[in-house]
């Protein structure tokens, strides 16, 4: 029987999370609060390398995930290949902007719950995205039959996958939204995939975790950065 894990990594927190803005195929830097997560989420592959060794780490091709790569690099004392499909959601000449302003003047959400294939100018809908997340990470778990990998990706990577695999496939991605730095495992036994851990923080430090309810999330109180 097949027996692969993959742990999904979210790379550490970003300006773009803490202002709310939606960068996909952009780029944001860690903050100061993200640098300290990424430093946590290294100590956690080091510490495990021992009991529960990791046989390849791929990472997406974003800086913000490729610094977060690093870290556990040097934890486990490997290379991280680069992986085109790892890359976060693209809503092309949308980016750089606020969730409240995609939703007050594009109403992206609204429009997706209508219609999953909506994709805005030089973007990606969510159907194609979903697809191509599938099709990325179930390769990367092919191609390592009964070993341990680590994809260092995005929350809509991990969001999707954990949906689609160990939901119901609704498209409520908003539900599965992982932490940054969160980590799953996901374990395929050739015919489906199980969840063994799912968005734990544990490894992260009280004072790097922060509750923020995304402006997009409909019907919950939102709770502001600091």
């Amino acid at each position: 029987m097949t027996n692969t894990r993959v742990i999904l990594v979210r790379h550490g927190e970003t300006t773009a999370n803490h202002e709310q803005r939606w960068y996909g195929a952009m780029d944001a830097p860690l903050t100061d609060r993200g640098r300290l997560q990424v430093q946590a989420t290294g100590e956690r592959f080091a510490q495990r390398q021992m009991t529960a060794p990791v046989d390849a780490l791929y990472v997406s091709p974003l800086p913000r995930a490729r610094s977060t790569a690093a870290a556990i690099s040097a934890a486990l004392g490997m290379e991280a290949i680069v992986d085109e499909g790892l890359r976060e959601f693209s809503i092309g000449d949308w980016e750089g902007r606020t969730y409240q302003d995609l939703i007050d003047n594009e109403q992206l959400w609204a429009r997706w719950a209508q219609d999953p294939t909506f994709t805005p100018p030089n973007g990606e809908s969510p159907m194609s995205f979903g697809q191509r997340a599938k099709a990325a990470v179930q390769g990367l778990a092919d191609a390592h039959p009964n070993q341990r990998i680590v994809l260092v990706t995005h929350g809509g990577i991990i969001s999707c996958l954990l949906d689609v695999w160990l939901g119901s496939n609704s498209g409520d991605w908003i539900r599965w939204d992982p932490h940054n730095c969160a980590v799953s495992e996901l374990r395929w036994d050739g015919k489906r995939w199980h969840g063994e851990i799912v968005n734990d923080i544990s490894h992260l430090p009280p004072d790097v975790v922060i509750e923020v309810v995304p402006s997009y999330a409909p019907g919950k109180e939102k709770s502001q950065p600091d």
